[in-house]
């Protein structure tokens, strides 16, 4: 009996010294934590009360949305290496564009170079597949479908996946450069089996049974614009009905 006596008052006085610690544990927290409170005011004001200040947070802040055109526009030059020695004409399509579609002319500048080296080495005008991007997402580089077209040229990854670097994972085509490359790539291949501009558009834009070829001539139509802007001469065109076919872009 006097065992558990003593056992019983042994958890007694240790629980009472818990308690007395704990106590004392939570004062003190409390008078740093005032102490705290009280330099940051003393240093910050009542900015120094943020969470984000007090614990040495310091987020980058653009202080205009002119400032975070510049942020990409670095961006963009420091990733490019051929920014500079657009030939004249397509400067100037470059700057028209930019206007046109509230973009920057950086970006703008570095997608008409990957348009002209694309369409360099596939055969193609460049100013058509400047007209494509327009027509199919205004310079958006991250426009995406319903139906699941991505991209500046608004490729569907599931018809054309042998084109598309395998490398660069599922969201290759929201690489500018890497779409860039690959809608030349369909264009190239459609007018090779069509035989003509106006059948591959047609082809390109899902829409080979349109006797009407509306995909093609609003193509055709930015063109003509891209080719007025560069100062060259606009082609005569003799309208083409597209050959059958399932093409999607």
């Amino acid at each position: 009996m006097t065992h558990i006596v003593r056992v019983s008052r042994f958890t007694q006085h240790l629980l009472t010294f818990v308690l007395y610690f704990a106590h004392g544990s939570f004062v003190m927290l409390g008078v740093m934590v005032i102490g705290l409170v009280g330099y940051q005011l003393t240093q910050f004001g009542s900015e120094g009360l943020n969470p984000r200040a007090m614990f040495g947070y310091r987020p980058v802040v653009l202080e205009s949305g002119a400032a975070a055109i510049e942020l990409v526009d670095a961006v963009y030059a420091e990733s490019s290496a051929e920014q500079a020695g657009l030939p004249e004409g397509l400067g100037r399509v470059s700057a028209a564009i930019a206007k046109r579609h509230r973009v920057s002319s950086v970006v703008v500048e570095s997608l008409v170079k990957a348009a002209q080296r694309e369409a360099q080495e596939n055969g193609i005008d460049p100013l058509l597949v400047l007209a494509v991007i327009t027509v199919e997402s205004g310079f958006n580089p991250f426009s995406e479908s319903v139906l699941g077209a991505q991209g500046l040229m608004q490729i569907i990854p599931k018809y054309h996946g042998d084109k598309i670097a395998a490398d660069k994972g599922v969201a290759a085509l929201f690489d500018p450069a890497e779409n860039i490359r690959v809608g030349t790539l369909i264009l190239k291949a459609y007018q090779r089996s069509t035989g003509s501009v106006e059948a591959a558009l047609q082809l390109y834009g899902g829409a080979s049974s349109d006797s009407d070829m509306a995909y093609s001539a609003k193509v055709l139509q930015e063109l003509d614009r891209l080719r007025q802007v560069a100062g060259l001469p606009v082609a005569a065109r003799t309208a083409v009905r597209a050959k059958a076919g399932s093409g999607e872009s």
